[in-house]
């Protein structure tokens, strides 16, 4: 059994939030790109787009290398309770990413068939092979993104375990029991 308590649960927690919002942040990406090669940039030019992105990306980081100090602040007593449990901290943060995973993979799933429906309308009405000039363009970086996403649910969703070991390696260097566990 493992010794663990509400701190080391709402670190995980906010961790597989930053998991998750990175991920929802990398599946803009291709869109971002389409638009940044049509010159259709949202936000006035590419250079503030990519600055967006890159700054979300690093209040991200900053986040998941400050999650410890966010759960002291939102937990009162951080240690106070302590339960037994037969699942390490880092086997807590591979379930949440595979179900992080699941649910990246259920939203590919809804966005495919969005675009399939996209796709036999716009087959039929403009008859003829779909090109970029008539109609293709504006599927393709739905398309693209879909696709980018499904690949990385299916990574979060069956690599889920090896993602949070490879994380607590960086973390602590090795895969024996973290410091907190020991009781």
């Amino acid at each position: 059994m493992t010794r663990t308590n509400a701190y080391t649960l709402l670190c995980i927690a906010i961790r597989a939030v930053i998991v998750w919002v990175a991920a929802n942040s990398l599946v803009g990406v291709p869109s971002l790109l389409f638009a940044i090669r049509r010159g259709e940039m949202p936000l006035g030019s590419a250079g503030t787009s990519l600055a967006i992105m890159v700054t979300v990306l690093g209040l991200l980081a900053l986040a998941w290398l400050f999650a410890d100090k966010l759960a002291r602040l939102a937990l009162s007593s951080p240690k106070e309770q302590v339960f037994e449990s037969d699942l390490e901290p880092r086997v807590w943060l591979g379930l949440a990413i595979s179900v992080i995973g699941a649910w990246f993979l259920f939203v590919a799933l809804k966005d495919a068939a969005y675009l399939l429906v996209r796709w036999v309308i716009f087959s039929r009405a403009l008859p003829g092979s779909l090109t970029l000039d008539n109609g293709l363009d504006q599927l393709l970086p739905d398309a693209v993104a879909t696709v980018f996403e499904a690949v990385l649910a299916m990574v979060f969703l069956l690599r889920g375990r090896g993602i949070s070991n490879m994380i607590h390696r960086w973390r602590y260097g090795d895969l024996k029991a973290e410091p907190s566990d020991a009781a």
